[in-house]
């Protein structure tokens, strides 16, 4: 029985939330896996509940979440029946080369992470490792500055917070996964509908008076209304979501690899993804404009931020638009 085992260790492509983060820790430590990343993570999404009250759009990458992929073996366990024997579960899947997601786990008790002492939330996270002789978890989870790393956690802390959810009758778990013993090819037919679908999904067509989730192109306008009602104060500044942006820049980034990889597996030149590029410095620019608004209250970087989320919304519109005409060989 090993003493200790780190399984591998990086800041995934998106990671915004902790959940979509579990799924890019496999993913993209396979030679084959993050293909599937490519071949289903090509939009982004967003609610419109923030358009009647709701302080944060809830934007995120769509499907990337640990259920999405085929290519993983998930092996899902309840806190409410197995408690008492997690921590030998916990220790044999990593010996496995599981990473082990946990969810609805107390923050409050847990050294570090992103609400220790402040409140409790019972929150979720990726066990990467342990070490048995410090009896330690290593969790990656955003810390108390918000910042995505692998954090140093007493055992005894984490079973701490996972008996204080239960007893709220807060029922969490563990998930043990890693990839399946599979080779993942790019699956063209597939990305081609799903980028035909991003760009249709245009601001005409969102109905304004459903307040459930929009997934497609239209999500840079919305977020842009975002925007406008930080600016107006009909979201206090106070209670704005500092995640709102990451998933746009998260989003450029995971196109860029697939134009890039679609454009290689053809031979074509590297036309569509140089000109994309420069859209995942924009989106990083506009995220980083909205930390500094977080931290200053500059009412002036929010017309900055919407005219970039408009001007990605229509650069992407213009260069996916022809990507999709090469895809079908109309050029």
């Amino acid at each position: 029985m090993s003493e200790q085992v780190l399984l591998p260790f990086h800041v995934p492509m998106v990671a915004t939330l902790h959940y979509h983060a579990a799924a890019g820790l496999a993913l993209e430590n396979h030679p084959t896996a993050f293909n599937e990343i490519l071949n289903k993570c090509t939009t982004i999404a967003c609610t419109r509940k923030f358009l009647r009250g709701y302080t944060t759009p809830e934007s995120s990458v769509a499907r990337n979440g640990l259920h999405n992929f085929n290519s993983l073996e998930l092996y899902r366990i309840s806190y409410r029946f197995a408690l008492s024997y997690s921590k030998e579960i916990i220790k044999q899947m990593i010996d496995e080369g599981m990473y082990v997601y946990f969810a609805r786990v107390d923050d409050y008790y847990l050294p570090g992470k992103s609400w220790y002492g402040v409140r409790h939330m019972a929150h979720d996270g990726i066990i990467c490792g342990y070490n048995e002789t410090e009896s330690i978890y290593l969790i990656a989870a955003y810390d108390s500055n918000w910042v995505f790393r692998l954090i140093r956690i007493p055992q005894s802390c984490y079973m701490e917070a996972a008996q204080a959810s239960l007893e709220r009758h807060e029922y969490g778990g563990i998930t043990g996964y890693r990839v399946k013993d599979v080779e993942v090819e790019l699956d063209e037919p597939l990305i081609l509908k799903y980028l035909k679908d991003h760009l249709k999904a245009t601001i005409d067509t969102v109905s304004m008076e459903s307040d459930s989730w929009t997934s497609g192109i239209a999500v840079h306008d919305l977020l842009a209304m975002y925007v406008d009602k930080l600016k107006d104060g009909s979201i206090p500044v106070d209670k704005m979501d500092w995640r709102a942006l990451r998933p746009v820049w998260e989003h450029k980034r995971c196109m860029l690899e697939r134009l890039k990889a679609i454009e290689k597996r053809h031979g074509w030149m590297p036309t569509y993804s140089e000109r994309y590029a420069p859209l995942v410095d924009e989106a990083n620019r506009a995220r980083m404009m909205y930390a500094v608004f977080h931290r200053t209250k500059k009412p002036t970087l929010l017309d900055g931020i919407k005219n970039s989320l408009l001007n990605l919304r229509e650069q992407e519109n213009e260069i996916l638009s022809g990507f999709v005409d090469k895809m079908e060989g109309k050029v």
